[in-house]
């Protein structure tokens, strides 16, 4: 199984009504050919929508068409940190349902 853990630096739990960046459905494409079973991050569906005719595309195609679960507001920073003194970019993540 695959994830995604996108960190963009984001505060998306405190962007009021900020412009904020998101994901493509292009990007959620991509997931479905690469098989990704799971996506956290700070990156979400961007405010505004890019593209009004696919609005939400993480929630309404990768949650709800695709069944991927989502981990919404994440914050990998320590994480990050945590991959950059390993040296490494991969790791074992376990998540309860």
């Amino acid at each position: 199984m695959r994830a995604t853990l996108e960190r963009g630096g984001w505060d998306y739990a405190h962007s009021g009504d900020r412009r904020i960046p998101g994901t493509s459905l292009d990007a959620i494409r991509w997931m479905h050919r690469h098989e990704i079973a799971l996506d956290a991050g700070d990156i979400g569906d961007a405010k505004p929508p890019l593209d009004p005719a696919a609005f939400a595309p993480l929630h309404r195609v990768g949650l709800a068409r695709m069944g991927m679960p989502l981990i919404d507001v994440a914050d990998p920073t320590a994480l990050a940190a945590a991959c950059a003194e390993e040296g490494r970019s991969t790791f074992l993540f376990v998540a309860a349902p």
